[in-house]
């Protein structure tokens, strides 16, 4: 156990070391007497200056409105700031907060993270240590150690030098990740490990901050016409315990005249891009292309880069008809930009084709065919670099490669459309590269 030694704790806590860090234990202290007021002004002190503990904590008074009006954009940016500097938990409690935000509040926390930068401190004079942990009672050492536990982000509970069962839980925890024997004793070998963990911290170079996402939405709120809002142009969709799903039926086209694309007439652009591609292979008679009955197309307004990651979870229950994958620029989800179309049974089983005012162009598609009906959810990933090149993986296989410089502009949205068959989009994400 830790050693008694006398009275010097009050002295010496006085001198924490650096300003940042006394602000940061006058607001854990304000925190643990619910003094919530006081607590986000004194850790707004410490997180201006770059300290993690404080930006973390600030995102916990803002996510929870505590002390101030529930704002999920500053708690993001200060989530944000914190995992960038290496705090343990911040990362976590960001992407889960994420699930409660829109589109738009994402990528505003993201851009308020991008412009943040640090308040110079003062100069001043080396400040004197902590306590030395020979120096502390029993009791004062468990309130060290309650501290410590949280301002690395594990919740020990109230600094009251009480050993009760959340203190023991957070010891147990930081064992587990230091690959210590977890038997959740408090001792002052715990404790110098604790204080060499900010050591190490303040030396790690930080982490760059995460790329500004666009568009992420699992459906796990039961509705896609909110948070983000997905608005339906055509046909019917609903939210099962998978994800997105859409059925629509098909018919074989026979006997169709030609007819000149319009963006007026979206399911026109449907089948003249399934069409071209599979009469530039040669494998499907025009007569014989296999269209929808009526398609199904959704979209969702997620402003992107020109240079993008998008991140796909799509399973197929039925051989017929397409599914397009893809983005648009313009206020028109039927109007210029790329899409990604599956053709399940044929070759081409995947295609991707440059969509403009003038026309349609395949500009890559895999030699091949793709049989996704298996049951199961398929992971794409789609890339896009700066120099226009773009890459398609399926399952973490490359099918497609190519560069296209024609469309430079940034892209506003996403959308799907289901050409015939029973398709699910079990996961969106789309992020700036």
């Amino acid at each position: 156990m830790i050693i008694i030694k006398g009275f010097l704790l009050l002295f010496l806590l006085v001198s924490h070391i650096g300003l940042a860090n006394a602000d940061y234990a006058e607001a854990m202290r304000h925190y643990e007497r619910q003094e919530y007021r006081q607590a986000l002004q004194a850790f707004g002190a410490a997180a201006r200056g770059g300290d993690a503990d404080a930006q973390y904590m600030l995102g916990r008074l803002h996510e929870a409105g505590s002390g101030t009006p529930q704002d999920f954009v500053q708690a993001h940016q200060w989530y944000n700031l914190a995992a960038a500097r290496g705090h343990r938990h911040a990362a976590q409690a960001r992407d889960a907060l994420t699930s409660r935000m829109t589109a738009g509040q994402i990528a505003e926390a993201q851009q308020a993270a991008r412009a943040w930068q640090p308040e110079e401190a003062p100069s001043q004079a080396t400040p004197p240590s902590r306590p030395d942990i020979e120096t502390l009672t029993d009791r004062q050492g468990i309130a060290e150690i309650q501290r410590e536990l949280n301002r690395l982000g594990y919740d020990a509970g109230p600094v009251d030098g009480a050993m009760g069962r959340r203190t023991r839980n957070a010891i147990r925890e930081y064992q587990a990740d230091i690959d210590l024997i977890q038997d959740g004793h408090a001792t002052a070998d715990l404790l110098r490990r604790l204080r060499q963990t900010e050591r190490e911290a303040v030396t790690a170079p930080p982490p760059t901050i995460s790329p500004r996402i666009a568009l992420q939405d699992d459906f796990g709120d039961g509705d896609y016409r909110r948070n983000p809002a997905w608005t339906v142009l055509s046909g019917d969709f609903e939210v099962d315990d998978n994800g997105l799903r859409s059925i629509v039926a098909t018919q074989r086209a026979a006997d169709r005249e030609s007819r000149r694309l319009s963006a007026d007439r979206p399911e026109e652009i449907g089948l003249a891009m399934l069409e071209l591609i599979l009469e530039q292979t040669g494998s499907v008679r025009r007569d014989e292309v296999p269209i929808a009955v009526e398609p199904a197309r959704i979209f969702v307004n997620a402003p992107v880069d020109n240079a993008f990651r998008m991140d796909l979870q799509i399973a197929s229950r039925q051989r017929s008809g397409s599914l397009e994958m893809g983005l648009f620029q313009g206020s028109r989800p039927t109007g210029n930009g790329y899409r990604l179309v599956y053709s399940p049974g044929v070759n081409p089983g995947l295609s991707l084709v440059r969509l403009t005012s003038t026309g349609v162009e395949v500009i890559a598609r895999h030699e091949g065919q793709l049989d996704l009906e298996d049951g199961r959810f398929h992971t794409i990933v789609w890339t896009r670099e700066e120099n226009g090149e773009m890459q398609v993986h399926v399952d973490d296989q490359r099918l497609l490669r190519v560069r296209d410089t024609e469309l430079r502009e940034r892209f506003q949205g996403f959308v799907l459309a289901n050409q015939g068959g029973d398709y699910t989009l079990g996961r969106a994400r789309l992020q700036d590269r």
